[in-house]
């Protein structure tokens, strides 16, 4: 009974996605273009979880171009509205994790949040190009390139609509996308792997998650683990930390959760009775999201660590970038 109630709920969901589709592709709702700066979207079929972030990331960290480039997000999770610039001393309250955690890598970077990215934009229009975060289905805007991420493990031609599934819209969506980003894959791929990702006529990167050592504010020579996770798909942040010795706990919570007092309570009674050799992980977004709290917690703070990643190319690194290369005009080319 359930199942059928799900698919009569993807069913309608899908229909109500095609036609607002419909309406945009034949003009009947409006979707403006900018002139500048040049909009380069990362987004997904799928709700959460398909490697945008380490994407923006990883395009911030090896952009090649000239001119000046920021990022527009909406700042999912946030509790303000309309247009607002992440400043050092932002909170994620007030312009959500992603953004936030963006701030803390790219200090000098512009980067600002707003749930209209068209009126976004316009408070950007100074900059040369921007990143759009998680807007592939914002089309009130028409960008000038839209990357669409996936994973390994789950590939959107294997998932389904909402309910049943995770997808935001049908496959159908891809006609707008110009390339696509496999995420988290094995360290190594043989073509017959590749081979379901390269029947939609769009160029396909494959890339995989390299994690580097926690980071924290007191001594590393830590053995002893709790683990505890906020995010979309937390199972490859605990696979990875089983590598770091003995885990004591796992705990997850919804993708973008807020914290409430009675969770720092806990993880500060936590903190507070661990020996030297054990201390508490999460990820980078989950501490972002903490971090504004953590001077009420003192035991918490100091043992408190996160885990940070970053994406990297299985192969075809060059090839990406000449193909991004190829995408962008001619004022952004070095």
């Amino acid at each position: 009974m359930k199942k059928w109630v799900f698919r009569l709920l993807a069913g309608i969901f899908g229909a109500i996605t095609r036609l607002r589709n419909t309406w945009y592709d034949r003009g009947l709702l409006s979707s403006t273009h900018v002139s500048k700066p040049f909009t380069l979207v990362v987004g997904n079929l799928a709700v959460g979880g398909t490697g945008k972030s380490p994407l923006v990331n990883y395009l911030i960290s090896h952009w090649k171009f000239s001119g000046t480039f920021g990022i527009l997000s909406r700042g999912y999770g946030r509790k303000t509205t309309g247009f607002r610039w992440v400043d050092a001393d932002s909170t994620a309250s007030e312009v959500g994790d992603e953004p936030l955690a963006y701030k803390r890598q790219f200090t000098d970077l512009p980067i600002a949040v707003c749930e209209n990215r068209v009126k976004g934009i316009e408070q950007m229009n100074d900059l040369d190009a921007i990143i759009l975060d998680d807007a592939f289905q914002h089309r009130a805007l028409k960008a000038d390139l839209s990357i669409v991420c996936t994973t390994f493990a789950k590939p959107f031609y294997a998932d389904q609509l909402m309910p049943l599934g995770s997808l935001r819209e049908s496959i159908d969506g891809l006609t707008r996308a110009q390339a696509i980003i496999v995420n988290r894959c094995p360290n190594e791929l043989s073509e017959a792997q590749k081979e379901p990702f390269l029947r939609f006529n769009l160029p396909v990167f494959f890339t995989r998650v390299v994690y580097g050592v926690p980071v924290g504010n007191s001594a590393q020579n830590i053995s002893k683990w709790h683990l505890f996770a906020g995010i979309a798909d937390p199972l490859p942040f605990f696979n990875e930390a089983n590598n770091l010795g003995e885990i004591l706990e796992k705990q997850t919570y919804a993708d973008h959760y807020a914290f409430q007092e009675t969770d720092y309570q806990y993880w500060e009674h936590v903190a507070a009775n661990l020996d030297k050799s054990a201390a508490i992980l999460t990820t980078h977004k989950d501490y972002v999201r903490m971090e504004e709290h953590l001077h009420h917690y003192p035991a918490l703070n100091s043992r408190l660590f996160y885990l940070p990643m970053r994406m990297e190319f299985i192969d075809q690194e060059t090839e990406f970038w000449a193909w991004l290369t190829s995408q962008v005009p001619l004022n952004l080319k070095k």
